[in-house]
C-alpha cells in the first residue's frame, strides 16, 4: 500500500482487512502514520510491515518477489524474460496506490506492472486493463485488487468478538498482558477429537462446563479441556489426530489468544485486551468448530465442542479418556515399519513456492518438513483424493536395502516434473 488514504480509518479498515484474510501488507508512505493513529498493530509477526516513508522503500518488497524467482523458480540470474513469468504466475501480489500519484510513484507501478503485479489507485487516471485500475474507492480497494489478481480465499465467518487471522499466529502474550493462563505443565490439560454416532452428537453445540474467565482472577493458572466430538459417513478414527494438530494453529489465530503443545501438555494464554473486548471460553468452541467444518467438509457432518474448565472433570477426562487414546496411537505407530505397509505416498505441499519439490512418506521417514507422517498423508489422501499426498506402490524392487524402487523413482520424476529421477529412501551415500 502506497501514500494515505482519503481518512486514517479507511486506511487503517484496509490494512485489517487484508490481514484478515491472511495476506501480507507492506506499507510505504502515508498509511504508516494512518496505521500508527488507529492502533493498528504492525510487525514482521502480524504479516503488516512498513517498509519506510520514501517511495523508493517499495525495493524491500519488490527483492522479496525477486528473491522467491531466484530461490524457488529456478530463474538464473539475468533470465529477464524468466523472472517476470514466474513473478506473473507464482507470487500473487498487487499493489494499492492512493492519490496523488507523482512521477516516482507512477515509475515505481509500471516496474510493478512489468513483474505481474496489478496497480489499483483511487486517482482518476486512464486504464490498462488488468494492469492499472483507477477510480477505486478505498472500500471497495480488497475485493478488486483480489479480483484483478484471481486471488480466491476461502473464509468463515467466526462469531467471535476479535479477529481472526494467521497473521496472529505465533503473536507472544507476556505474563503483564495476560488476563488468564490454562497450563498443562502444571495442572492437568488436554485437547482430544473424539469419533462419535451421528446420532450423539448435536451439530454446532458448544457446551462450557465449569467457571468462564471472567470468573477467575487475573493473572491465575487453571486446567481446561476441549473435547471436540465430530460425525460422519466417510470419518474414521485414523483422522483424529490429523485433526488435534490443527487446533494449534487455529487457536494461535485468534487475536490475543497464545497457544503451545498438544495433547495434555498444552499451554493456552488469553490476553487482558481480547478478554476485555469479550472473549469468552465459547468462543474458543466456535473457532473450532467453524474451523473442522471448515477444514474437514468432506468427512465431518456433525461437529459438537465440550470446553471444561472443572477441574475435577478435567483431571478424569485426562487420565480415563485422552491419555489412553493417546498411548493407544503411539504404540500402534511405533510398531509399524516401512515392510508392513504395501504403499507410501507422495507429498507436494510446498510445490505452490518451490514447484520442483516432492517428498517419499513411509512409516519410518517423515516429509523432508518434519510435519507429515504417513498416517497423516494417509488421511489428506482419503481427505482429498487429489490433494498433495497421492498413493506411490512399492512393488518394483530395484535394491531393497538402499530403499529404491521403480515405481517410486517414476512416481518422483512424475511429481518433480523431471527435475529428480530417482531416489533411495535409505542412503545418501550411494545414490
Amino acid at each position: 500500500i502506497l501514500g494515505a488514504a482519503p481518512t486514517a480509518e479507511e486506511g487503517a479498515a484496509l490494512v485489517k482487512s487484508y490481514q484478515e484474510q491472511g495476506i501480507l501488507v507492506t506499507l510505504v508512505g502515508g498509511i504508516i502514520d494512518q496505521c500508527i493513529e488507529q492502533n493498528v498493530k504492525m510487525g514482521a509477526s502480524l504479516r503488516v510491515i512498513p517498509l519506510g516513508y520514501d517511495v523508493t522503500s517499495v525495493i524491500h518488497v519488490v527483492s522479496v518477489a525477486v528473491r522467491a524467482a531466484l530461490i524457488f523458480g529456478n530463474v538464473k540470474p539475468g533470465d529477464a524474460a524468466g523472472l517476470m513469468a514466474y513473478t506473473k504466475e507464482r507470487v500473487p501480489a498487487f499493489v494499492n496506490a492512493f492519490s496523488p500519484l507523482n512521477e516516482v510513484i507512477v515509475a515505481a507501478g509500471a516496474g510493478a506492472i512489468a513483474l505481474g503485479f496489478p496497480v489499483l489507485t483511487n486517482e482518476d487516471t486512464f486504464e490498462v486493463p488488468g494492469a492499472l485500475i483507477p477510480k477505486v474507492a478505498p472500500a471497495d480497494m480488497n475485493a478488486a485488487s483480489l479480483d484483478a489478481r484471481n486471488i480466491k480465499i476461502k473464509i468463515t465467518k467466526i462469531d467471535i468478538p476479535v479477529s481472526f487471522a494467521s497473521a496472529y499466529e505465533g503473536e507472544i502474550i507476556r505474563r503483564g498482558d495476560m488476563q488468564v493462563e490454562f497450563d498443562g505443565s502444571r495442572v492437568d490439560c488436554c485437547e482430544l477429537v473424539h469419533m462419535k454416532e451421528p446420532g450423539e452428537i448435536e451439530d454446532h453445540k458448544i457446551e462450557v462446563i465449569g467457571p468462564d474467565l471472567d470468573e477467575f482472577e487475573v493473572g491465575s493458572k487453571h486446567s481446561i479441556a476441549y473435547v471436540v466430538e465430530v460425525a460422519g459417513k466417510s470419518m474414521q478414527e485414523d483422522f483424529e489426530p490429523v485433526f488435534e494438530r490443527k487446533f494449534h494453529s487455529y487457536i494461535n489465530c485468534i487475536e490475543g489468544v497464545m497457544h503451545t503443545g498438544q495433547r495434555d501438555m498444552i499451554r493456552i494464554r488469553i490476553s487482558k485486551d481480547t478478554f476485555n473486548a469479550g472473549f469468552r471460553l465459547k468462543h474458543i468452541g466456535e473457532v473450532l468448530y467453524a474451523n473442522v467444518k471448515n477444514e474437514f467438509a468432506a468427512v465431518v457432518d456433525k461437529c459438537q465442542v465440550k470446553v471444561i474448565t472443572d477441574p475435577e472433570l478435567v483431571t478424569k477426562i485426562r487420565h480415563e479418556i485422552a491419555v489412553p487414546m493417546f498411548n493407544k496411537r503411539d504404540e500402534r505407530l511405533a510398531t509399524m515399519t516401512d515392510e508392513a505397509v504395501d504403499v507410501y505416498y507422495s507429498c507436494i505441499m510446498c510445490q505452490a513456492f518451490s514447484p520442483s519439490h516432492v517428498c517419499i512418506v513411509t512409516p519410518e521417514r517423515l516429509g523432508l518438513c518434519g510435519a507429515v507422517s504417513w498416517f497423516d498423508a494417509k488421511a489428506t489422501n482419503e481427505l482429498d483424493p487429489t490433494g498433495p499426498c497421492q498413493v506411490v506402490t512399492k512393488e518394483k524392487p530395484i535394491d531393497e536395502r538402499i530403499g529404491e524402487y521403480e515405481d517410486v523413482n517414476e512416481a518422483v520424476r512424475k511429481f518433480s516434473h523431471g527435475a529428480l529421477d530417482d531416489v533411495s529412501l535409505y542412503s545418501i551415500m550411494e545414490k
